[in-house]
Parts: structure tokens; C-alpha cells; sequence
């Protein structure tokens, strides 16, 4: 599997030289992002143990560019070895891999992608978050699928349609799928990722969301907020399945953000007894509360490339711990040809 890994980067290295001697390949952007990380998490009570260790959170290689006037592609894999899974280990990193076409305002796209749910906490990078909800520790958000997309002539809103297989899929040719509507929202101050996603998890049975991501920005503060309905045509309380998720950042300059957030996962539309969960995320019995707070520091004058965290956050779990993270996130742009 080394030689395998290594024989990729090597491509990669000598990818951008190959696709640049054909006239058919205009533009090209090759990256790789990565996150180290320090964290200590100091127990509530006396019997349990502090716990500490440096990791390497993520290692990204991602590469997209345009085609034509009409083709473009992106590509992020990460660079996993995993010895339970060590036959497909690969394909399964590979977070997206898609084509994109586009005709006039419409951009269709078929490949490996994000399944389209709504909500600016699912929306962001997990290179680019701390502490988060039960609901996308527990996702399982990339799948093969096709999307259509519109967007407004002025690119401010994007309505798309989503069919993937299902993320509760565990076997091919299992004939179950996702079907995802979203909505991308711009009101300059006012932000929108908002979805409805009907989600088989058995043949003829779902699983549905609506899922409402709203951000807020007054000056240098930025509010976001998450509302996400979990129900299944099976349950009697339709309020019982959600999530609520806040953050609130303060840009102090062009360097330095703060930030607070928290949020609440509860499910009680089972009993935790129950043989068969029609929510396998957030499971019944569910109750998360967590919260944190966080600083961001970039280094570099006008740019993004390197940035440095350090978080405190705990939940209300019966184990619980006041955990404290620092770390270094870093982006090497290896080659960039945007002749397009």
C-alpha cells in the first residue's frame, strides 16, 4: 500500500506537466491542505484520567480545474490507511470526484459527491471545524450520484435536485437512495442553506430532513444558525428528531477571529429499547448538549494559507471532559494554471 500511495503522489507532481502539453486541458489547480493538531482533555470527575496526544487530523490532496468553457472537475482525497479496509481504503477516502457540464445557468454534475443537505455546520470543511454536533460526527455525507443545478445570472442563489445512493447503503446493487432538494441563498447580509432529503434506509422506507441553515453578518460579527427536523412517516411526534446548532464569530481584523458555538441534538421519537432505529445519526434516547469557544489566528498578511487554533469545549455527556485543542492548519498550493 506504501508503494501504492507514493506512485500517487508522484502522479499527482507530474500531473499539471501532462495535462498542460494538451490543448484540451486549459486550466489546472493542484493543493494539498493539512492539520496538526494538540489536544488534552481533562475529566470533570476524579475517577477518570486526563487524556493527551498530538495528531494528524488531515492530509488533503486536491486537485480541480476547467476543462472547456463547458467541462470542469474537482477532486479531494485523503490519505487514509486502514488495515480493516485495506482493499478499498482508497476509493473510500475519496471525499468528491465529479464531472461538471454546463448549459447556460443549468450545471449538471455526475460522480462521487456531497450528499445536499442543508446547514453551514454540514457545509464546512472538516479540516475547518473543532467540536461539532451528534448529527455530522455521525453522518455518513459522500456518495456516487448525479445533481442538476440553477443558478441566478448574478450568482447570488443556486436551487439544485440530488439523487445519490443512499448513505445507509452497505452493499452494492442494493437499489436505495437519497433525493435531495437545496437552495443556496445570497441576501448580502443574509445567508441561506436550506434542504429537504428523503433518505431510504430500507427498501420503500425513509428517513426525511429538513434541514434550514441561516447566516446572519452585522459588521465584523457573523451569526450562524442551524434548524434541522429529523421524521419518518413511522413516528407520532413529528418535533421529536432535531438538531439546533449556533455560532457566533467576531473578525477583531484581518488576522484574528473569535468565535462561540453550541448546540443541542435531541431524538425522542423512539424508545432507546427499541429493536429497529428509524434515525441511525442521532440515535433515540439522544440528548447532546455541547459548547466551546475557539480563536483563529492567521499569520500571513492577506492570505489564508496558514492558520492557528486554539479551542476549549465540553458537552453534557455522563463521561464528561473539558477538552482543550491547539494546532496548525496549512495549505501548500503546488501548482496553479488558470489560463480559463
Amino acid at each position: 500500500m506504501r508503494k501504492f500511495i507514493t506512485a500517487i503522489l508522484i502522479a499527482f507532481l507530474f500531473l499539471p506537466q501532462i495535462l498542460l502539453s494538451q490543448d484540451t486541458f486549459p486550466s489546472v489547480r493542484l493543493k494539498f491542505d493539512t492539520r496538526f493538531d494538540l489536544t488534552t482533555k481533562i475529566p470533570v470527575q476524579d475517577s477518570l484520567s486526563t487524556l493527551s496526544s498530538f495528531d494528524g487530523k488531515y492530509l488533503n490532496i486536491i486537485l480541480e480545474g476547467e476543462i472547456n468553457d463547458k467541462f470542469s472537475y474537482k477532486y479531494r482525497q485523503r490519505m487514509i490507511l486502514s488495515s480493516k479496509l485495506e482493499y478499498q481504503s482508497f476509493f473510500n477516502a475519496t471525499d468528491w470526484l465529479y464531472l461538471t457540464y454546463k448549459i447556460n445557468n443549468f450545471y449538471v454534475s455526475g460522480g462521487k459527491q456531497i450528499i445536499a443537505i442543508g446547514g453551514f455546520e454540514y457545509d464546512s470543511a472538516p479540516i475547518d471545524l473543532y467540536f461539532w454536533s451528534t448529527f455530522w460526527n455521525n453522518v455518513t455525507c459522500y456518495q456516487i450520484g448525479g445533481t442538476v443545478n440553477y443558478k441566478t445570472t448574478d450568482d447570488k442563489h443556486s436551487i439544485g435536485f440530488q439523487i445519490t445512493n443512499s448513505p445507509f447503503s452497505t452493499q452494492t446493487l442494493q437499489g436505495i437512495y437519497a433525493y435531495n432538494l437545496i437552495w443556496y441563498g445570497n441576501f448580502n447580509k443574509f445567508n441561506t442553506i436550506y434542504s429537504l432529503n428523503r433518505i431510504e434506509y430500507e427498501k420503500g422506507h425513509y428517513i426525511n430532513y429538513i434541514a434550514l441553515g441561516n447566516k446572519f453578518g452585522i459588521n465584523n460579527f457573523s451569526v450562524e444558525l442551524d434548524l434541522m427536523n429529523r421524521f419518518s412517516e413511522r413516528q407520532n411526534d413529528f418535533f421529536a428528531d432535531y438538531s439546533v446548532i449556533g455560532n457566533l464569530k467576531y473578525s477583531v481584523n484581518d488576522k484574528i477571529i473569535i468565535f462561540i458555538k453550541a448546540g443541542y441534538d435531541q431524538n425522542k421519537a423512539q424508545e432507546p429499547t427499541s429493536m429497529f432505529y428509524y434515525d441511525r445519526y442521532v440515535e433515540p434516547g439522544t440528548e447532546c448538549l455541547f459548547y466551546g469557544i475557539g480563536v483563529e489566528y492567521f499569520p500571513i498578511k492577506d492570505k489564508k494559507d496558514v492558520r492557528i487554533h486554539a479551542v476549549w469545549a465540553s458537552t453534557n455527556d455522563l463521561l464528561q471532559y473539558n477538552t482543550f485543542n491547539i494546532g496548525v492548519r496549512w495549505q501548500m498550493n503546488v501548482f496553479e494554471n488558470n489560463k480559463f
